[in-house]
């Protein structure tokens, strides 16, 4: 089965010091296994923050063996209903939610499950979403998790 990388993963995959960094790479080994683990043109964007050159970006992607999908007309679409339900129900609070509301409309308009370390901002916007996420009791603590 496929699986789409929100950024949170990415950075922890990249960044040794990040607080998911061991559950990430263990994980990301047998999701491997699984099937293909892809990110979208708005994770590989969110990602490049970090990066000198984009050259760094690409070399970062093919080291973790990660493929590139890019965003559909249908999941950009979708991505703009959730913001606009977002926008509606809390009067857009928080900043800066349209890229999470895009990678989950990727997974969503796909159908393939998505791994991330913040189920909420997909949780609500959209329900039948496969999310891999670490278990409750152990988001402090970064160890491994089953896909929920």
């Amino acid at each position: 089965m496929t699986t789409l990388l929100d950024t949170n993963i990415v950075i922890a995959l990249l960044n040794p010091d990040d607080h998911f960094h061991a559950w990430a790479v263990e994980n990301l080994e047998a999701l491997r296994t699984d099937g293909p683990t892809i990110v979208s043109d708005i994770v590989y964007c969110e990602a490049s923050v970090a990066m000198e050159t984009r050259e760094h970006m690409d070399e970062a992607i093919a080291e973790l063996g990660l493929e590139r999908i890019p965003c559909s007309d249908d999941a950009l679409f979708r991505a703009g209903k959730a913001f606009k339900k977002y926008r509606e129900e809390n009067k857009g609070t928080k900043p800066g939610v349209l890229p999470d509301f895009i990678i989950g409309a990727v997974a969503e308009a796909e159908k393939i499950r998505l791994w991330t370390t913040n189920s909420k901002d997909f949780v609500g916007y959209f329900p039948d979403l496969d999310l891999i996420v670490p278990p409750k009791d152990d988001v402090e603590e970064g160890v491994v998790a089953e896909g929920t």
